[in-house]
């Protein structure tokens, strides 16, 4: 998919009258993926904060945060993440370890991306964070930031040794569960991956499909990634949210990719494909 970086003030303009989605974040859960047992293959959770309502994480609905949910195979979890600017705070919570599902007892490690051992806890007061947590076993670390970069938290079962370059000790027994909270006090949120930052992402989940698709009629025409977030196909479907019937919507797509042609976005041949597609399909019927 390509990137463009520029777009004519006419289409601009246009994203703007069919009123494409705001960029505020979907909260969303994440799932533990293996293999994750080492600071190297650590799994990178970045695209997986959002902002929003969670009783088990505090400042949930100010700080990006990410809840990510783990069935343990055995062998240490490792979670990696981005901090952009020196001074973020960082909190790491355990919830529904100890006491809930597998009763595991954790201890946390957090690590700078070389190795560098920053933090560790064990035992924590289950009133840390917010709820989530019935027994003191469940890990809780609060961490400064004090330079941006990629940084790494760790997971094992007591007693665990948190080493420089990695943990060492008790591993969790297979099937031990746990939810493990990470929220930052600033994190660059991109919920759809696309490398747009949701505060300044015109569709906060767009389209990213490699071609512009109409249901089962699929134009052949690249779905090129346009500098403020949205892709074509963003743009044309949003043709449908407001029309009256298809004629309208058709009409509405006709103009889209007029203007898209003229910013050099499309060819003459791509804007026929597009139209031929959306007016074969059932949109705004």
């Amino acid at each position: 998919m390509k990137n463009h970086t520029s777009l004519t003030s006419s289409i601009l303009a246009f994203i703007v009258c069919v009123a494409l989605a705001t960029s505020t974040a979907q909260a969303t859960n994440a799932t533990e993926v293996e293999p994750n047992n080492i600071i190297g293959d650590a799994q990178n959770i970045d695209n997986d904060f959002s902002v929003g309502a969670n009783p088990d994480i505090q400042d949930a609905e100010i700080w990006p945060w990410v809840s990510i949910s783990a069935r343990n195979d055995g062998t240490f979890d490792y979670y990696a993440f981005e901090v952009p600017v020196g001074g973020v705070t960082g909190v790491f919570d355990i919830d529904y370890g100890s006491g809930v599902g597998g009763s595991i007892d954790t201890e946390l490690c957090l690590y700078a991306s070389d190795g560098t051992l920053l933090a560790s806890n064990d035992d924590s007061n289950s009133g840390d964070g917010a709820s989530g947590s019935v027994s003191i076993f469940d890990s809780y670390i609060s961490h400064v930031f004090s330079s941006p970069g990629t940084y790494v938290i760790g997971l094992g079962e007591y007693p665990t040794d948190c080493n420089p370059n990695g943990m060492t000790g008790n591993t969790p027994d297979a099937g031990d569960t746990y939810a493990l909270q990470v929220s930052l006090s600033a994190h660059v949120v991109d919920s759809d991956g696309d490398g747009v930052a949701d505060d300044v992402d015109c569709k906060t989940y767009s389209d990213l499909n490699p071609t512009v698709v109409f249901e089962s009629c699929d134009s052949g025409v690249s779905n090129t990634l346009l500098a403020d977030g949205c892709t074509i196909s963003d743009l044309t479907h949003a043709c449908a949210d407001d029309a009256k019937n298809h004629g309208t919507f058709s009409s509405c797509v006709a103009a889209v990719t007029k203007d898209l042609m003229k910013a050099g976005e499309i060819t003459g041949s791509g804007k026929g494909m597009i139209q031929s597609c959306a007016a074969q399909s059932d949109l705004a019927k």
